[in-house]
């Protein structure tokens, strides 16, 4: 695959499966607690690129490590339970509706607040620990030879995901049904691990 497949694909999984998680309701649950987008969203996309480097890291460490045909079996094999597991989730929230709801008062400020920034670094960085988009990156990772894209990627959909989410409020995670969010979650990652496995991906 060329850097820009690679780059394509990393966004597109990442950003697709990140619509509606819960790192994304914490963001948007920070910006109507906190009402202060601009540190709300630093604090949430240096936490979320903060833990996407530590996956490609670990990715490219364990590429070293571990055979490739080894790698690439448990990373077909962490793609389709990750995409089952994903999939029973959305069966899980059939009927709900996303648990985030700003009530109307405070206008946003403009102005910078570091408690806001750190609340969220803090809250997203661990939530994001060992999350299906940061074992995805670690996966892309270990099997191409440019890790630094595959953290491109996957960093830049996690910022633009962060971003929508601060800007859009409550509003945005009620467009689409949570399950739908799920669903399409589900496919991509069930889908990238067969073709991972038959060895066209």
């Amino acid at each position: 695959m060329t850097d820009w497949e690679v780059l394509l694909s990393a966004f597109g999984l990442v950003f697709l499966a990140e619509l509606g998680d819960k790192t994304q309701l914490a963001a948007v649950a920070q910006t109507c607690r906190y009402r202060q987008p601009w540190a709300v969203f630093a604090g949430a996309s240096l936490a979320l690129t903060a833990a996407t480097a530590l996956g490609v890291a670990g990715g490219h460490v364990l590429s070293h490590i571990v055979p490739p045909s080894l790698f690439r079996a448990g990373a077909t094999l962490g793609f389709v339970v990750m995409g089952l597991l994903v999939a029973r989730e959305a069966w899980k929230s059939r009927g709900e509706e996303a648990s985030v709801i700003c009530l109307e008062g405070e206008a946003p400020s403009h102005r910078w607040g570091w408690k806001a920034f750190f609340s969220t670094f803090g809250l997203l960085f661990f939530a994001e620990l060992g999350d299906k988009t940061q074992l995805a990156v670690l996966a892309l990772s270990g099997r191409e030879s440019s890790p630094w894209v595959v953290f491109c990627g996957g960093a830049l959909a996690l910022v633009v995901v962060t971003a929508l989410g601060v800007a859009g409020g409550d509003r945005l995670v009620r467009l689409v049904p949570e399950r739908v969010l799920l669903a399409v979650s589900a496919a991509v990652f069930v889908g990238m691990g067969v073709l991972m496995g038959i060895g066209i991906w």
